[in-house]
């Protein structure tokens, strides 16, 4: 069985885009009270290999009661480490082979399907290094009538010698699994280091392939929020927002136009003399090739993804230095990105695909590999087929010149490893 998607989300977004699109504000009071500055944290997005090539959409929340622009500007990096595997797609299975291939552990399959005589296609994926993201946005609110954002993200790919990717590179991740969980319980020290790259071959031999210190632009993100409902009293904000979005690439690696619609409900709460509480929940439903400029890559197969966001934070206001710390979780669900997949909580179970590795004695980016020990070789195919989620820790400052925010991410309860740890900052300010 396929995992269970946020069925709430999608239910909340098509009961509410009727309404984004043919109903007015229903309140017409001005909205002051506690919410007085839209919420933007744009570094909470997995920095996945592939993903980066379509729309992703940041969690905003916008009090649509001013006129104005702002700028943000946001960088943030993660680890990306996935060995080269191959996955074999049978053909023309029978009733009894398909019990038998789905008998078998899945690194056995392609053994089988030699032996029978089964064609397949395959598809081969492989990524290593610190890939970075660096976008700008400006936010155009436009009072009652809603708010655009356009967002130009661009991308380099490094190895993780320099300083500043310390905590995102193998080495650090390899000490910290060392003393709080399996020793290189990823296989990085079985293969070579710091060679850079992001590499993905369909079943029709169409390529992506990355080099280190490749730097590349991503997309061109354009989303408009509306307000669809808004409530304030002294100690209380509540709001419910619909959203349009559109990723128009600009590079030739994934030359697709993307799409989707979102809602998303929030309210603020005053739980102090000086401390609010947020609660959010954004969901988005997004198609990944709603335009195809020319042939690509199939590192997508999955046309209509979910994903959601839920955030749950304090703000502390500091009336001397008219100055706001917050302090919050935030928690980032996604569709996978390939069909095929079971639910499993190991996320090492396919339907029918055969999945194989690198052994001792094969070359990966120009260096033999020297062992075929490898503990989580589930892990490399699973960032594509396994739905992924991601818990972000945000800490920041808001003043009167500008937000600042620090943002760390870490995969919890189900790990893909798409990335490893990341982390960023972004700051806004009014223009």
């Amino acid at each position: 069985m396929r995992p269970h998607t946020p069925l709430y989300c999608v239910l909340l977004t098509i009961l509410c885009t009727p309404v984004l699109l043919f109903s007015q504000n229903s309140s017409t009071d001005t909205i002051s009270g506690i919410f007085k500055e839209p919420l933007l944290f744009t570094e909470v997005n997995p920095l996945h290999s592939f993903g980066i090539f379509t729309l992703d959409a940041p969690l905003y929340v916008g009090t649509f009661k001013e006129k104005g622009g702002r700028f943000s500007a946001g960088y943030s990096m993660g680890n990306t480490w996935h060995p080269q595997a191959t996955v074999y797609y049978p053909k023309g299975l029978t009733p009894n082979q398909r019990t038998e291939v789905n008998n078998l552990f899945y690194t056995k399959r392609p053994a089988y399907f030699e032996e029978h005589s089964i064609e397949t296609e395959t598809k081969t994926l492989s990524t290593d290094g610190i890939l970075q993201n660096l976008n700008l946005s400006y936010l155009l609110q436009l009072e009652r009538k809603g708010a655009f954002l356009f967002t130009l993200n661009t991308h380099l790919l490094s190895g993780g010698d320099f300083p500043l990717f310390y905590l995102a590179g193998d080495h650090f991740i390899e000490q910290f699994h060392d003393v709080l969980g399996q020793v290189d319980n990823f296989g990085r020290r079985l293969y070579p280091s710091n060679k850079a790259h992001i590499e993905f071959i369909d079943e029709n031999k169409n390529t992506i392939r990355i080099n280190k210190g490749d730097a590349f632009l991503g997309t061109l993100d354009t989303h408009y929020w509306l307000p669809i409902w808004r409530k304030s009293t002294p100690l209380a904000f509540y709001t419910l927002q619909g959203g349009a979005h559109l990723g128009i690439p600009l590079n030739s690696y994934y030359p697709k136009v993307s799409g989707g619609v979102s809602a998303a409900l929030f309210t603020r709460q005053q739980i102090g003399g000086k401390t609010t509480l947020d609660i959010a929940l954004d969901g988005l439903v997004t198609h990944h090739s709603l335009i195809s400029l020319k042939e690509t890559a199939n590192i997508i197969d999955r046309d209509v993804r979910n994903s959601f966001k839920f955030y749950f934070g304090f703000n502390f206001y500091n009336p001397k230095k008219d100055k706001t710390f917050f302090a919050g979780m935030l928690t980032n669900y996604q569709d996978a990105y390939l069909k095929g997949s079971i639910f499993s909580t190991s996320q090492d179970e396919y339907q029918d695909l055969g999945v194989s590795y690198l052994r001792a004695g094969d070359v990966w980016e120009g260096e033999e590999i020297t062992s075929s020990y490898f503990p989580l070789t589930k892990l490399t195919p699973a960032s594509m087929y396994f739905f992924s989620i991601k818990t972000y820790i945000l800490l920041g400052t808001r003043t009167k010149n500008g937000d600042f925010t620090f943002t760390l991410g870490e995969d919890i309860l189900s790990v893909n490893n798409a990335p490893d740890i990341q982390y960023g900052v972004s700051y806004t300010f009014k223009m």
